[in-house]
């Protein structure tokens, strides 16, 4: 029995068709100006408020986390944007 899968697409011409690599640049870089500029406004701009302690330390993870979830969610609204655009051009 022959295992030939040079008829069934593969996951990375899926991968190619949708343009991924392109939407999760933007993503990454999306993600990571907008969690700069929200380090930036809360830990420059922003005074804290009197008896508060803040840390510059736990903002920059809380600006890892906002660019990581960020880029994640700008890279998939692309992709599933590059989905549909694709298959209503099949139809």
């Amino acid at each position: 029995m022959s295992d030939d899968r040079s008829d069934e697409p593969s996951l990375a011409a899926l991968l190619i068709a949708l343009d991924v690599r392109r939407n999760a640049l933007i993503g990454i870089v999306t993600g990571v100006v907008l969690a700069t500029l929200a380090y930036v406004y809360r830990v420059v701009v922003v005074e804290p408020a009197p008896g508060v302690e803040s840390s510059p330390l736990l903002f920059g993870t809380l600006a890892v986390t906002l660019a990581l979830s960020a880029a994640a969610f700008v890279t998939l609204v692309l992709t599933v944007g590059s989905a549909v655009r694709r298959a209503r051009r099949l139809d």
